[in-house]
């Protein structure tokens, strides 16, 4: 049985809605939402605002000193040092473009530790390769610090391990 059709409708579903998740964050926040939940969700939209615009300090900024990255596409926990040279790798000449696109996203506080979960995308241009496109689980542990709430631990994988038919190439 050919279930392409299906996972390319899901994955069409998915890129025609980049940053929904951090946009319905935010809506909540300007709607006059306050409260825990919503400082959580606000330092979020933050991050991911400084990474879609490719301020990068701004980025590694949101995270704590001893955040630690599980991530797809390496086999070992990243700590905020690592985690900055797998920046630089795809931003230091082997791709033409990447994004990540958070979809859908819930935030919760408790107490001074804050859970954002959900869904995103991973969308990049290899210099040598076709267009590639990786749906994701996400998990993040927030803390609240003296500096406000800063991302401790970032948690994600793939929901489907091979996108066929998402490009041309």
């Amino acid at each position: 049985m050919d279930t392409s059709g299906s996972r390319r409708d899901f994955l069409t579903g998915v890129a025609v809605a980049p940053l929904a998740g951090a946009a319905t964050l935010a809506a909540a926040a300007s709607a006059g939402a306050t409260g825990p939940d919503t400082a959580v969700a606000l330092a979020f939209d933050r991050m991911v605002q400084a990474l879609s615009d490719g301020k990068l300090e701004a980025f590694y900024g949101a995270m704590h000193e001893r955040f630690q990255m599980i991530d797809e596409d390496s086999p070992w926990r990243m700590s905020k040092t690592a985690f900055k040279e797998h920046i630089s790798f795809h931003i230091g000449g082997v791709w033409d473009s990447f994004a990540w696109l958070p979809v859908s996203t819930t935030a919760r506080a408790f107490g001074r530790t804050g859970v954002v979960a959900g869904t995103a995308m991973f969308r990049g241009k290899p210099k040598d390769a076709g267009f590639r496109l990786r749906p994701l689980l996400f998990s993040q542990a927030w803390v609240q610090a003296d500096a406000g709430w800063q991302l401790l631990n970032w948690h994600q994988s793939p929901i489907v391990g091979l996108v066929s038919r998402a490009s041309p190439t």
